[in-house]
């Protein structure tokens, strides 16, 4: 069936999208700032990589069309509140599929769509690699699919054609436990935070005999902070209920060396956050390892391996300098026995990158700290 599908924010998982529909035949119709709309219309957005090669010619906007009958939203989380209430008008009562990271997505464009009960917000798990070469060219690094799930209970149907609409151009599926899909997407996630503070990629970080050790700790914390929260982890393709399983089961460095280490394919991976710093954009750390402390929080635990991740990632974005791995392990050791010491009750900002007072974000160097 052809639909008529705005995109908002046409980035790596926006943009690949937005192109693989438009192969499929379907009407896509970039939503766009001014300067990227002047760029797309003069020379298409390009899609290279594992799904082949294709140039969509995309009618461009700065508001969502009226006849839209699906709205795609895919900028960073950072970018999903301003977003929201930018196009809330036009969105009106379309149904909105939110393509996010993080856990805090669906509740907020229920509350600011003015949508209580979550009628009409559905959640994008996009499980493929994907990096933003330009304004107007995207490369997809790896295989995979999408996972819709849908936010009020009485919608699986609906969540269930989207997929079949998203399907004809990426292998999408429904899914029913939205929470626990979310979870298990923040688990995969975990490979953002060890690449953007030490400038390798995730394979590279998944075969280091430090870093590998520190990514499997942060998947155990956060099993156990999402256990203590009662979540119903989902499967996500990358990881599966039974790789949770093998994390709780103290098997986090076999998970980390036997699934992810080859689940983002065989070219190299820098991963979204690193892809950020290196454009000197903000990153979308607190809504990643930041969700995980937050959750924590919520049940009086600690989730010192996090707290670390977010600060040094912070650190890289502010005085322009990677870490090595040695400096990691050593940071991350030290926030453990920190933590160790107090009593759980007092928890690190999470503000984001760029906020007013702060100096401005340099793009990190090669340097080593």
């Amino acid at each position: 069936m052809r639909m008529r599908i705005a995109v908002i924010g046409v980035g790596a998982v926006g943009g690949a999208l937005a192109a693989l529909l438009d192969r499929a035949g379907h009407e896509v119709t970039a939503v766009v700032r001014p300067q990227t709309a002047a760029e797309l219309a003069a020379t298409g957005l390009l899609l290279t990589g594992a799904r082949g090669e294709h140039r969509a010619q995309l009618p461009v906007s700065k508001t969502v069309p009226e006849d839209a009958e699906l709205v795609l939203l895919a900028v960073r989380t950072y970018a999903t509140e301003s977003a929201l209430r930018d196009h809330a008008e036009g969105i009106e009562n379309r149904p909105v599929l939110l393509l996010q990271n993080g856990l805090a997505g669906p509740d907020l464009a229920a509350e600011l769509l003015g949508r209580p009960d979550g009628a009409g917000v559905f959640a994008g798990l996009a499980l493929f690699p994907a990096t933003r070469l330009s304004s107007t060219a995207v490369r997809l690094t790896g295989l995979g699919g999408l996972r819709v799930g849908h936010a009020h209970p009485g919608e699986q149907a609906l969540a269930a054609q989207i997929a079949t609409i998203l399907n004809s151009a990426i292998p999408s599926v429904a899914i029913s436990n939205l929470r626990g899909a979310l979870w298990s997407k923040l688990l995969v996630n975990h490979v953002n935070a060890l690449p953007a503070i030490t400038d390798l990629s995730v394979q590279a970080v998944c075969r280091h005999p430090l870093l590998r050790g520190i990514l499997a700790q942060s998947l155990t914390e956060a099993v156990r902070v999402g256990d203590a929260q009662r979540i119903r982890f989902g499967g996500v393709g990358v990881i599966e209920p039974a790789h949770v399983a093998q994390i709780r089961a103290g098997q986090a460095l076999q998970v980390v060396t036997g699934r992810l280490a080859t689940a983002f394919g065989y070219v190299p991976n820098p991963a979204s956050t690193l892809q950020s710093l290196r454009r000197g954009d903000p990153t979308e750390i607190d809504d990643l390892d930041g969700a995980v402390i937050r959750a924590a929080a919520e049940v009086r635990m600690r989730a010192p391996v996090h707290e670390a991740m977010v600060t040094l990632v912070h650190e890289v974005a502010l005085k322009g300098q990677f870490f090595s791995a040695t400096a990691v392990a050593r940071r991350v050791t030290a926030w453990i026995a920190s933590a160790s010491n107090d009593n759980g009750l007092e928890m690190p900002s999470c503000g984001h990158d760029r906020t007013p007072g702060r100096p401005a974000r340099k793009t990190p160097t090669v340097g080593r700290s």
